[in-house]
């Protein structure tokens, strides 16, 4: 059976390394390919339907949507995602939860220990009284994570420079966040593309994860209800494996430095196989429901 598949992929308007090889490699993958900026998309609601379009190209007509999320975007990104969630035939490689999950330094641990996933102790208020009797007690050094970035991550060696940081987020209006941090921890990356990972340790050398490890991985991203992201990990002197954070924004192309492997591709083909997948599953449901309705409307 012989589908014309469609790729959308929608991103910044300034695209990175990523972003330009996804376009550029998809071709070989699919018959029809949109780059799409994010802010040149807008959304009609009628009655009980919700359309986003870019310039006169209804983005429901499509088989896989790519997202490729930024922090300043979100809040359009969750409309636009929940959107093509409602339409079943369209591939989408995470769910708008995975969005906030992405986002929130917060809401990854407690999901994790939500799941019974391995993660550091982390804390979380809003303000520094919230917390003041913990900080004591805490084992330095500790991290401060800004809750709604990927950047900045402060290192804290004591209990007065954690108040005086504390203080400052607090006059800043921002949740505190502070994370328990393992001396001599390994930092990993891994690359989830569906059920596959690669992992990497330090500046980009590959790391071999081990069968429990993989387990963790995948089960941490489909928590995450994700099956395309980047998991973020430690590895203990102790042989502690803990999952620390998710980018739904992974930079495949340094995987594939790491690796000497087309990753990229690896993407586009798992892309590719389960929109075909779904496609041909609906086909057949059709199907099947023609030959029901056909089989019972002779009786």
């Amino acid at each position: 059976m012989v589908f014309i598949m469609k790729l959308y992929i929608i991103g910044p308007e300034k695209r990175d390394e990523t972003e330009i090889e996804l376009v550029q490699r998809a071709k070989e993958f699919f018959d029809s390919i949109l780059y799409i900026p994010i802010t040149k998309i807008h959304v009609e609601t009628v009655e009980n339907k919700s359309i986003p379009y870019f310039k006169d190209i209804n983005l429901l007509e499509t088989d896989v949507i790519l997202p490729r999320v930024n922090k300043k975007d979100i809040d359009l990104y969750d409309v636009l995602l929940q959107i093509f969630e409602r339409n079943k035939k369209i591939l989408i490689p995470f769910s708008n939860n995975a969005v906030h999950y992405g986002y929130n330094e917060f809401l990854v641990p407690f999901m994790l220990s939500k799941a019974g996933i391995l993660a550091p102790k982390t804390y979380f208020s809003l303000s520094r009284v919230a917390l003041e009797k913990k900080l004591s007690t805490i084992i330095y050094p500790i991290l401060v994570k800004l809750p709604y970035s990927k950047k900045g991550t402060i290192v804290l060696d004591s209990e007065s420079s954690a108040k005086g940081v504390m203080d400052t987020l607090e006059i800043l209006g921002q949740p505190i966040t502070l994370q328990e941090t393992y001396e001599n921890a390994i930092p990993l990356s891994i690359l989830v593309i569906g059920s596959k990972a690669y992992a990497v340790k330090g500046k980009g050398e590959p790391y071999e994860l081990s069968n429990s490890e993989k387990n963790i991985v995948i089960t941490a991203s489909r928590t995450f209800e994700t099956k395309l992201c980047q998991i973020n990990a430690i590895k203990t002197d102790n042989n502690l494996f803990l999952i620390i954070g998710m980018d739904i924004k992974p930079k495949i192309n340094a995987f594939e430095e790491a690796y000497n492997k087309k990753l990229i591709d690896l993407t586009l083909r798992y892309l590719h196989k389960e929109a075909r997948n779904k496609i041909e599953n609906n086909v057949m449901s059709k199907f099947l429901k023609w030959f029901e309705d056909k089989r019972w409307g002779e009786k």
